[in-house]
């Protein structure tokens, strides 16, 4: 057990559930990243931080070093960023007394941070970038924002120019085009690839001058609204473009040749690759079929296992590095980077794996008795379908799955089918599972097959669509395995108040081929916490929903009651499960829950982009005195004018302010109290900022706040204003 110290408030002897509690959720983080040895004012939008303490990040190289602000929505501070940070994505929470919130990404850069300036809807209001290579932070603030950046470059410059967002810890799907002086299109880019969804566009200029670079959103036939959650990065350079990797994977304790594809790359420099850490985990869905760690990252940037490779050829288009796998090394995923003086290029992912490694050439030489292996292959031209001969024996249950999207490759939709040696279709698979849009789904295949006699039977590979190219590279793995399940909970911010009553859900993500009960239960729980076991129905299945677009995953709901005796503090605790009939045997497989964050608020489906999280924790609190209520969730104001608030206390000490937070500029609070009750009348100046916000009325009591809910308020233009316009 791990102790947290800010979450323990002073005693109020009082009884409360977990629904009770606040649950503290971040919606928005702005700006997404910062720069290496840098500073940064962060601003984190949610609900329920009234009561934080700061912010937490999986690394010690990003610190958050002072508060600034805090209310119900709104959190702002200053973030310090190490010289020697990993790069790419970060995990950040928030501490608060009412529990940790969900969590979060923050990203790490290396180029000169810049913020956007609005406006900047037209060429006319472009916002200049200037000492390139830079990255901009910028948000597209409701369904209307369009941002125009004006970048001069000299003829033959090259520039990439990417804009990250969806796996980078935003929700914005955009559109991006290079115009030239005249406002003429040059380029244009919604989607990297076919899995990809944000834009990036290559482009080497003719000719010198002025150009703007427009970003603009996707708003769909239903004019989607990205929502809070609508930052990004536009990072503007002239590094070189890895655009895949081959072979996929090389095997550790083993040395192999590994050519990098893109543009730009006689630059390179140095090539190396670096382990995963959990923000990294941007293709996770469940169930999950590409190897995941659930730990810690290591504390800093360089404590993360990296491998230097040799560089042997370098062209504009292709670099070959020899890499070395030391034989120690920890299997699992690894990002490609390539470095020169330009500065450094992430690139692809590749695994490092310890099964054996066979190209297609030698892939008649694998036997799946000798405890699997991996076929990295590559449909090289269109329609090319790769078949494998399988020795089958009777009874014994094999698996096929393929690594291929879920590695980052730009176009590959693999689909696994199992033949006899007729030709015969005995079973088939195109995605692990669906998804739709930014939802990603996992389009890579899984297939398990027992065959009921000894035989020789061909397993086939293709893309859905019969397309191929030299970049279609896939791993195909095969192993003696029997279909099991895997299990996940919610809320990843698991609080409960001391003395009260917690739910955990616990999710049943069954594998193809897999029925019957399951079991599970729960271990290490704090003194005094007792919860029963329980089980799944071998009729509660994972499958897809009547709409075809999200899936009904089946979950059973832990009630936990905490004593008033424990004290508060972090309580990692384990779930787990096993095949109920299976249950009783000292050989039974044992399956451990796990939670991740979950991004993609655009439809409420399960297929999120996912991170996963290093342990299950539950968090307890003192117990909330108090509350505070409103009859509205929105409230107008003219520049100029007034509006009445009116807000219900519950157990509020006499005599306790209240405070309105979060008003804009030109707007004040007047507050008359009648016992429980407050009167709030809000009055704008003619001068207020014109615009919509989230306000809060919040009471201290006993050195916690007490809050409504978020309160929407928006000033409109007043008469005069009006009028004029009118004219």
């Amino acid at each position: 057990m791990s102790r947290l110290g800010p979450l323990v408030a002073c005693a109020l002897g009082l009884h409360a559930l977990a629904s009770d509690l606040p649950s503290p959720a971040i919606s928005r983080v702005d700006p997404l990243g910062g720069q290496r040895g840098t500073e940064v004012e962060l601003e984190i939008s949610g609900r329920h931080f009234s009561n934080a303490s700061g912010l937490e990040f999986d690394s010690a190289d990003i610190a958050w070093t002072a508060t600034t602000y805090a209310s119900a929505g709104k959190l702002r501070g200053v973030v310090s960023i190490a010289a020697d940070a990993a790069l790419g994505p970060h995990l950040l929470r928030v501490r608060t007394a009412d529990g940790y919130s969900t969590t979060a990404m923050f990203n790490v850069g290396q180029f000169p941070h810049r913020r956007e300036a609005e406006p900047n809807d037209t060429v006319a209001e472009a916002h200049e970038i200037t000492g390139l290579a830079a990255e901009v932070q910028g948000v597209l603030e409701g369904s209307a924002d369009i941002d125009i950046f004006k970048v001069d470059v000299p003829a033959g410059k090259r520039l990439a120019i990417e804009l990250r967002s969806i796996e980078y810890g935003s929700a914005v799907e955009a559109k991006m085009a290079l115009l030239d002086s005249q406002n003429r299109r040059l380029e244009f880019n919604d989607d990297r690839d076919d899995y990809l969804e944000t834009p990036f566009i290559d482009h080497t200029f003719e000719r010198s001058g002025t150009h703007y670079i427009k970003i603009d959103q996707y708003r769909g036939p239903r004019g989607f609204n990205f929502g809070k959650n609508s930052a990004y990065i536009l990072r503007v350079s002239g590094l070189p473009t890895i655009e895949y990797a081959a072979p996929l994977g090389i095997a550790i304790g083993t040395s192999a040749k590994l050519t990098l594809h893109g543009s730009a790359l006689e630059t390179v420099q140095r090539v190396f690759v670096t382990a995963l850490r959990a923000a990294e985990y941007a293709r996770m869905t469940y169930p999950f079929t590409m190897p995941i760690h659930f730990r810690p990252d290591p504390a800093s940037g360089p404590l993360v296992p990296r491998i230097d490779g040799n560089v042997v050829q370098v062209g504009q288009d292709e670099v070959v590095v020899e890499l070395a796998v030391p034989a120690d090394t920890e299997a699992g995923l690894w990002r490609l980077w390539a470095a020169g003086p330009g500065g450094i290029a992430d690139g692809p992912v590749i695994e490092l794996g310890s099964l054996q490694e066979f190209g297609e050439s030698s892939a008649a030489s694998a036997d799946w008795r000798e405890g699997g292996y991996v076929i990295d292959g590559v449909l090289e031209a269109p329609g090319e379908r790769d078949v494998f001969a399988i020795h089958g024996v009777a009874g014994v249950p094999l698996r096929f799955w393929t690594l291929a999207t879920q590695l980052g490759v730009p176009h590959l939709d693999p689909m696994l089918t199992i033949r006899d040696s007729e030709g015969r279709r005995l079973a088939e698979n195109d995605d692990v599972v669906a998804g739709q849009g930014t939802l990603l789904g996992n389009p890579d295949s899984s297939l398990y097959y027992t065959p009921d006699r000894d035989d020789v039977f061909f397993v086939e590979i293709k893309d859905r669509t019969l397309r191929g190219d030299p970049s279609y590279r896939y791993r195909l793995k095969v192993r003696s395995e029997r279909p099991s399940f895997q299990l996940f909970t919610t809320p990843e911010n698991f609080a409960v108040a001391r003395g009260g009553e917690g739910k955990l859900k616990v999710h049943l993500v069954r594998e193809a081929g897999f029925s019957g009960e399951v079991s599970i239960w729960l271990e290490g729980m704090p003194p005094g916490v007792a919860v029963p076991p329980a089980r799944f129905r071998s009729d509660q299945l994972f499958e897809p929903n009547a709409d075809g677009a999200d899936m009904i995953i089946p979950e059973h709901v832990f009630r936990i009651a905490v004593p008033e005796s424990l004290p508060p503090g972090t309580y990692p605790i384990r779930v787990l499960g096993t095949p109920t009939a299976e249950a009783s045997s000292p050989d039974r497989p044992v399956v451990e829950a796990r939670t991740t964050l979950i991004m993609g608020p655009l439809l409420d489906l399960w297929n999120f982009v996912r991170r996963p999280l290093p342990r299950i924790e539950m968090t307890v609190v003192e117990p909330l005195e108090g509350s505070l209520t409103t009859a509205t969730d929105s409230v107008t104001l003219a520049q100029g004018g007034h509006a009445t608030l009116e807000v219900d206390g519950v157990d509020l000490p006499a005599g306790a302010p209240l405070t309105v937070k979060g008003l804009p500029q030109g707007v004040s609070a007047e507050v008359h109290r009648h016992d429980q009750r407050f009167t709030v009348g809000l009055a704008a100046t003619p001068e207020a900022v014109v615009g919509s916000c989230e306000i809060s009325a919040e009471v201290l009591v006993r050195e916690r706040w007490v809050a409504t809910g978020l309160i929407g308020l928006t000033v409109e233009p007043g008469p005069t204003a009006r009028k004029s316009s009118k004219r």
